[in-house]
């Protein structure tokens, strides 16, 4: 602590004649991944790693030596070592999506691209810093419901679309290749994590509607009746070997290290899949983009409006989803999958054409020509 304290009237000192350089710093959780990413990889596309240093900044210092990079001029750090605060404090851009990148400087260029357009309340959760110079929001329609939601001045907000959305409308991967099947549908389910320190917490098994082994054996019969595979990918700190130990044919578990071996990212991979079933998640708006049936895990709505609560008029902007409550409607849903109904089409698309500015696929593009041109690149 003393460390750090001396550490920053040090900087604070030498701060009147400090001059940027020619960095561009990003960050993401995990690394490279997110909106983040793509912006990276836009500008590695354009060449600006041949004008400047292309930076990321990683928060644990163990995973350090875990990225490398075939391009010239990438370089991964740590944030808290002495290049890392250099590059911290005299980066001439900063990019982050999750732990922000704070301003240090007025002439630094500073824009938090988010973590996604809320459906659960993230207030006092993801506060925007007021020096921040933007904040990125996928559509001019959630403008009030976002700046309230991250507290930030909504004059900072701008409209281009998330880039990791990109990922969803322009790769399609053969998925049935990956995965090693032949069944006719893919349904990929990505739960909230609900087993948490702050406040909610569900009793018992982690993973909801499916509550023991004969719930899950049910399931899976089901959907290896109507020829669906459901893959599951649930949050890192789940408890679910209940499920995983019974080696169900048509439920698959996957986790991040699927991707890294069959390199795909998780948006591509989701986004060629037939469905999705999810809950609160952002995942929701993007998904959206891909016009495909959303069900949503909706049998613990009470206990997740007492905490962490959801947003304003969250019953609205959850009208394009399918709502779970048994295992019955999760079988229900399926079957109408397998079959090529999408009885809520026409509220799906509503809800996609306000919460995304565009079904084109350039987020990225625009992104990057807005901080190319306001940081002067």
């Amino acid at each position: 602590m003393i460390r750090r304290l001396i550490q920053w009237l040090w900087y604070k000192k030498i701060e009147k004649n400090k001059k940027l350089i020619d960095v561009i710093a990003f960050e993401s959780v995990p690394v490279l991944s997110d909106n983040t990413k793509g912006i990276f990889d836009e500008m590695l596309k354009r060449g600006l790693n041949k004008k400047y240093k292309l930076v990321w900044l990683i928060w644990d210092k163990e995973k350090v030596n875990n990225f490398k990079s075939e391009h010239k001029n990438v370089e991964f750090v740590y944030v808290k070592s002495r290049k890392g605060n250099r590059y911290d404090w005299y980066a001439k851009a900063k990019i982050s999506c999750n732990e922000v990148l704070i301003k240090k400087d007025k002439k630094q260029f500073c824009i938090y691209l988010t973590h996604g357009t809320a459906l659960k309340s993230v207030r006092n959760y993801y506060n925007i810093p007021k020096e921040m110079d933007y904040c990125l929001l996928a559509s001019k329609d959630v403008f009030d419901l976002q700046s309230y939601e991250l507290c930030f001045a909504k004059e900072k907000a701008i409209a281009l679309g998330f880039p990791r959305n990109d990922e969803l409308t322009n790769s399609k991967i053969d998925v049935r290749s990956i995965l090693g099947t032949d069944c006719k549908k893919i349904v990929v389910w990505y739960p909230t994590y609900r087993q948490r320190k702050d406040g909610f917490e569900v009793k018992g098994n982690s993973l909801p509607v499916i509550h023991d082994e004969e719930q899950a054996k049910n399931l899976n019969e089901a959907a290896k009746k109507l020829n669906v595979l459901l893959v599951l990918k649930p949050h890192f700190a789940q408890n679910l070997s209940y499920v995983k130990d019974l080696h169900l044919s048509n439920i698959r578990f996957i986790d991040d290290s699927f991707f890294v071996k069959n390199n795909v990212s998780s948006y591509q991979f989701v986004g060629s899949c037939d469905a999705l079933i999810t809950d609160y998640s952002s995942i929701y708006y993007d998904f959206t983009l891909c016009d495909k049936p959303i069900a949503a895990i909706w049998e613990d709505i009470e206990k997740y409006k007492e905490s962490p609560g959801l947003v304003e008029n969250y019953e609205f902007w959850a009208k394009g989803m399918e709502k779970v409550y048994t295992l019955e409607d999760f079988i229900s849903f399926l079957e109408r999958v397998a079959q090529g109904k999408d009885v809520l089409q026409k509220e799906r698309r509503e809800i996609r054409d306000l919460a995304n500015i565009s079904i084109d696929g350039k987020n990225s593009q625009r992104v990057v020509d807005f901080i190319i041109q306001k940081a002067n690149l």
